[in-house]
């Protein structure tokens, strides 16, 4: 194991971590819930229009949208700041394993709110963050730009793999409305109404997969930069250590996020990769 991951399970980075895990959880939860509330509109309203045919349960369709938007602006930035924290908390973790300069223009967390989210943390032991199979004779910036590469490159493979799958559900939610409407011989008019009243799931969905399409490749301009870097053995500074840092900081906070089973499901097979790119790293610095 390389000396700068000596440190990485004691208590103060582990309670950052947990910190991190509970706020980016809270962040997720209320993005799930908004989604899974626009798929239910997404089929209420179809079935209303074509099939039901009630005034009543429309109305109420209707309000329950209303409702829904209110709520988002209101408690928009409750959410914006579970993110934001995860992101701070994860950023302390980092800087200080990597033992690089804190930036001047950041407030360091609160010790008393780390505390208190990491007493809210209630999932399996977080232990070793980082792989250990990091080579012991890399030098320490080298070691450090794998650990950034490692994060980018992670969240990468990530998205793309969630972002296939919201494009998958719209393209077949599309073809069943149009087979639908075919099936029915449903009149333009109707047509229009049920098109309208499910804009807002249209509209959702097409926000998630342009939001990670933009992290996507923020991500990926500082993991090819790191990849030129360490397969070609390329000499780096602290302080552009520093610079990558700051965009992964960056990336943290968008809003944005792959939900938790999302993630479960293909934790194991992102660790692989991850391990796979560390040992061929290794290789090229023994």
């Amino acid at each position: 194991m390389h000396p700068i991951l000596s440190s990485q399970n004691n208590p103060k980075f582990i309670r950052l971590l947990e910190a991190s895990t509970v706020a980016y959880t809270r962040a997720k939860r209320w993005e799930v819930i908004i989604t899974y509330f626009l798929i239910f509109l997404a089929v209420a309203y179809p079935t209303t229009y074509i099939y039901l045919k009630n005034d009543h349960v429309k109305y109420t369709l209707f309000g329950c949208s209303f409702l829904l938007t209110v709520i988002i602006q209101v408690f928009i930035d409750k959410f914006k700041g579970n993110t934001s924290r995860g992101a701070i908390y994860k950023e302390e973790f980092d800087v200080e394993l990597f033992q690089l300069p804190w930036k001047s223009t950041l407030r360091k967390p609160n010790p008393t709110e780390v505390e208190k989210l990491a007493s809210a943390y209630t999932g399996n032991v977080i232990k070793d963050w980082y792989s250990p199979n990091l080579a012991s004779v890399l030098p320490n910036p080298i070691a450090v730009a794998i650990l950034q590469h490692s994060n980018t490159s992670w969240d990468i493979v990530l998205r793309k793999t969630y972002r296939q799958l919201l494009v998958y559900f719209l393209i077949i939610y599309s073809l069943l409305l149009m087979i639908v409407f075919i099936i029915k011989h449903v009149d333009p008019l109707t047509i229009f109404l049920t098109l309208f009243s499910v804009l807002s799931f249209y509209t959702h969905f097409i926000s998630l997969i342009r939001a990670h399409t933009a992290v996507i490749k923020k991500r990926k301009v500082i993991s090819d930069h790191l990849d030129e870097i360490l397969k070609n053995k390329k000499e780096i500074k602290v302080s552009e250590l520093r610079d990558i840092q700051d965009e992964i900081y960056l990336t943290r906070q968008e809003s944005t996020k792959v939900p938790n089973f999302f993630f479960r499901w293909h934790q194991k097979k992102m660790n692989e990769e991850a391990e796979k790119y560390i040992d061929e790293v290794n290789g090229i610095y023994r």
